[in-house]
């Protein structure tokens, strides 16, 4: 279980109304890594177990869930298919789980962070950050990012995407509290503060912790 998910207080249900692109001019940019998918399964067996796995599974197109049934660290699937599989996980357990796209995210931290891309961490917070930055290219094949210090914690700048999603942004939320939580920062806060799904040049989400 993720650390976001111990919280007492967590976090807020997501704005959701944005644009959507799911396919880029280029639809083979449009691709991040299957850890992705594994992280949303192991979320629903520990949640809603094999059984609430297999409501959601029966929600998807024939091509998802085959991802989700046999999720591929190392392979490049449709981001298409990641916002579907999301937006069916948030369809089924809002209701119960309203901050639930976060806490997929925060899956998505735990797995990645805790086993696949363990080598890429670091144990301090700030270079671990970084380092989202630089190895970017290693978990999604579009856009860029670069990660900025401030007074009270960084800035991560998402620009150039051809394709996104409220969806997806909502559960970038809960990658980053729990990156934070699990490098050591306590009373964590993110906020996207700027969103291509609404227009602005990037995704901008502001970090605090102390």
């Amino acid at each position: 279980m993720s650390l976001l998910a111990q919280r007492k207080n967590p976090s807020a249900p997501p704005r959701l109304d944005g644009k959507e692109v799911l396919v880029g001019p280029d639809p083979s940019v449009s691709r991040v890594k299957g850890v992705m998918f594994g992280a949303r399964k192991q979320f629903l067996v520990d949640t809603v177990g094999e059984e609430g796995l297999g409501r959601v599974i029966a929600r998807l197109s024939p091509r998802t869930a085959g991802y989700v049934k046999t999720p591929l660290a190392s392979s490049w699937c449709e981001f298409e298919s990641l916002v579907e599989l999301d937006r069916a996980i948030y369809d089924e357990l809002k209701a119960k789980h309203p901050n639930v796209l976060a806490l997929i995210g925060a899956a998505s931290a735990e797995l990645g962070i805790g086993k696949v891309y363990k080598s890429l961490d670091s144990t301090e917070l700030l270079k671990f950050l970084e380092s989202i930055a630089l190895f970017h290219t290693q978990y999604q094949k579009f856009g860029r990012v670069k990660f900025e210090k401030t007074p009270n914690g960084g800035r991560m700048i998402y620009t150039d995407y051809p394709c996104y999603s409220p969806i997806f942004c909502a559960s970038a939320l809960g990658f980053f509290l729990e990156s934070i939580l699990r490098h050591g920062g306590t009373d964590p806060s993110v906020n996207e503060t700027r969103c291509q799904t609404h227009g602005d040049a990037s995704c901008t989400f502001e970090m605090a912790w102390r």
